[in-house]
């Protein structure tokens, strides 16, 4: 009685045999394929993680060396400023000696061309 009433729903209805078996084949081989998706997620992550570890690591090291390239900037920038401030200095000397050394001259010159006439 089973088989019969089995048959005839099948007869009736064979889309649903079909459907049935689709769902079952989908369900054994479901499991398989979600699995190698997770293990290629956990591959994925793991991947990214040392990538990202690597790629934090490249980023500390090269803010080290931007750090030390600011400061030494800031040093050679110093440096320059009192470079700058010492030759204005040398020059304001410079032109002074200049000056006086002119005046004499020029005195002495007046003077002696004053004396022979």
């Amino acid at each position: 009685m089973c088989s019969g009433s089995w048959s005839w729903s099948t007869k009736r209805h064979p889309s649903l045999v079909v459907f049935n078996l689709k769902l079952q084949q989908q369900q054994k081989t479901k499991p398989r394929v979600s699995v190698a998706i997770r293990r290629r997620r956990r591959l994925r992550l793991r991947r990214l993680r040392a990538g990202a570890e690597a790629m934090e690591m490249v980023n500390l090291k090269l803010y080290l060396e931007n750090r030390c390239i600011i400061a030494e900037n800031e040093r050679l920038r110093e440096k320059a400023s009192a470079l700058r401030r010492e030759n204005l200095a040398l020059r304001q000397n410079l032109s002074k000696t200049a000056a006086e050394a002119e005046l004499p001259a020029s005195g002495a010159g007046a003077g002696a061309g004053a004396g022979a006439a």
